[in-house]
């Protein structure tokens, strides 16, 4: 194993095939020539930090050891907005980015002259801070230095074999923590190929490695519970049974329903992390096997009060230690159970109740997919409130009999279940619930839902992708906006159909509509109507078609927009 902070002083033959970006192979001679052009340009600015600015996964690996061989401490955002970018900045940081994201930010990939040196940088001075994900509310920053990052890549050696064949592949973003280490760190400390392109649709992402993956090469995926859950359920998107896989997973618990589902259909091994921004890698397990976990043998687990553990471990900074929000059961042999998450735990009416409970019971439901319950505030008293995907009769239930038929009979398999106290008060349904980088469900997502009244569609997303998205609509029978509007014949108001477009660009682009150049229906879309909406993005500009179909073919509407980012 290289050590990354050693790895531009290391003997490696120059055209070494380190990362594939599209249709290329970088070399070792080249990423080392970008790097070494970029570091140079940030020690010119004086600077003592660099703020790293592209979800661009090569782009990011060349800003990282830029800024650490310039002696540059490093911030890695929580997100990509220009609020963000413009705060941190006025805190005296450097942006580093595509300069077509961010003005004025020094461009990553310049000109490399192939002639500049890299000088030596020392891991345990070097700062990299990580924000959480925010998934329970505001997003927290976190300290790491680079020789703890290098830490967790020594904890994985006790596990995972050395000297394979293998290439990596990553739904995840570079500049989040389980990114950049397994991502980036791990196949370059290893020598193995990296493929740098990441996708939101799994059945691009997958056609990628069928495509590329060499035949007889270990095809290792590292991937969220969410990715793999979809997956699962679209069996047929792609297979890859031709090869040998290695599924990863982190960030939640995987469902052991969706491994075994993708074992039968892949036969791939499947590695399970547990962990966080602020513990690195934590412990591991099989899910095809077990449900315990199994701490690294340098990780100490110490429990403390109600069912929490404290966290000792390489990868946290000397003299610190880290408690995550996880409860969890310590084993008799070393092991432990994770138990629901201590604000996962809330008061209702005096009773508390675990949200992955109610979730669990709503999921145990031949109508529910998926289940997102949380607590809210009530005019007088908190309520729960639940998020549901409905599965494929839900869904025809929905569309068929509307809203209110399927609350009743969600309301009746919880009345089995829980007290009448502890069903939720309020519903919203949904084709799915958006996850960040990290596969995660955040809070803040699913109270949006709750933000306004319950005037949107059932959005199930077909696609989506930078450049492009396309989503089937279902407007319900009894959705509120039909009381009263048009009673003899009843239709979607336009203006409805616009709070659906502005949804799924703040959704997945995190855009806004600011001016509609044109919108036309060329026909009605009445309660109980699907239809598809398709939206294509040159920059600023959104264009709009409506169609029964999904390739378009029969349209109900279109338009151009123009669009400007979220602050």
């Amino acid at each position: 194993m290289i050590s990354p902070s050693l790895y531009f002083l290391s003997s490696i033959p120059a055209n070494t095939p380190v990362f594939r970006r599209r249709n290329t192979t970088i070399t070792y001679a080249e990423y080392r020539d970008h790097t070494a052009a970029l570091a140079a340009e940030l020690e010119r600015t004086g600077a003592e930090t660099a703020v790293l600015m592209t979800e661009d996964n090569y782009q990011f690996a060349v800003a990282l050891f830029a800024a650490l061989h310039a002696g540059m401490s490093v911030i890695l955002p929580g997100n990509m907005s220009t609020g963000t970018a413009k705060q941190l900045q006025a805190e005296g940081g450097v942006l580093v980015s595509d300069p077509a994201e961010l003005a004025g930010a020094i461009p990553i990939l310049g000109h490399p002259t192939g002639n500049t040196e890299l000088r030596p940088f020392d891991a345990t001075a070097a700062d990299v801070w990580f924000y959480t994900s925010g998934s329970s509310g505001t997003p927290k920053r976190i300290h790491r230095t680079f020789a703890t990052l290098e830490a967790e890549l020594h904890l994985l050696a006790e596990v995972l074999p050395e000297n394979e064949q293998a290439e990596v592949f990553t739904t995840s973003f570079f500049h989040h923590a389980y990114g950049i280490i397994f991502g980036f760190l791990l196949p370059l400390s290893r020598g193995l190929l990296s493929d740098t392109t990441s996708f939101h649709s799994p059945a691009d992402f997958l056609a990628r490695v069928d495509s590329l993956a060499t035949p007889g090469k270990l095809a290792w995926i590292v991937t969220t519970p969410a990715f793999i859950r979809v997956w699962a359920d679209n069996p047929d998107v792609c297979p890859l049974n031709h090869r040998p896989l290695r599924i990863q997973s982190a960030g939640a618990p995987l469902p052991i329903r969706a491994a075994q589902q993708l074992h039968t259909l892949t036969h791939a091994e499947f590695f399970e992390i547990f962990g966080s921004s602020e513990t690195g890698v934590a412990a591991h397990r099989n899910p095809l096997n077990t449900e315990e976990w199994s701490p690294f043998r340098s990780v100490r687990l110490t429990p403390v009060q109600e069912g929490s553990m404290r966290i000792d471990s390489p990868c946290i900074p000397p003299g610190e230690h880290a408690t995550p929000g996880d409860n969890a059961k310590l084993l008799p042999n070393g092991n432990f159970l994770l138990l629901p998450r201590a604000d996962n735990v809330v008061k209702i009416a005096d009773k508390r109740i675990s949200l992955a409970e109610v979730e669990q019971h709503l999921e145990a439901c031949p109508l529910v997919k998926r289940a997102f319950a949380l607590k809210l505030e009530g005019k007088t008293r908190p309520i729960l409130a639940a998020v549901i995907i409905p599965s494929a009769d839900g869904y025809e239930l929905l569309r068929s009999r509307g809203r209110q038929a399927l609350r009743k009979q969600l309301a009746a398999h919880l009345g089995h279940r829980l007290p009448a106290v502890l069903i939720p008060k309020k519903w919203r349904f949904s084709g799915e619930v958006p996850t960040n980088a990290q596969g995660k469900t955040e809070w803040a997502t699913l109270h949006r839902f709750f933000c306004a009244k319950d005037y949107t569609p059932i959005l199930t997303p077909q696609e989506t992708s930078p450049e492009r998205l396309l989503a089937r609509a279902l407007y319900p029978v009894d959705a509120p906006w039909v009381a009263g509007h048009f009673p003899r014949h009843a239709i979607t108001p336009g203006v409805v159909i616009l709070r659906t477009l502005s949804l799924l660009t703040e959704r997945y682009w995190g855009a806004t509509i600011t001016r509609i150049q044109r919108l036309k229906f060329s026909a009605e879309v009445t309660p109980g109507d699907e239809i598809y909406i398709i939206l294509e993005r040159r920059g600023d500009k959104l264009s709009v078609l409506l169609s029964r179909t999904p390739d378009g073919k029969t349209p109900t509407g279109k338009g151009n927009c123009r669009l400007s980012p979220m602050p």
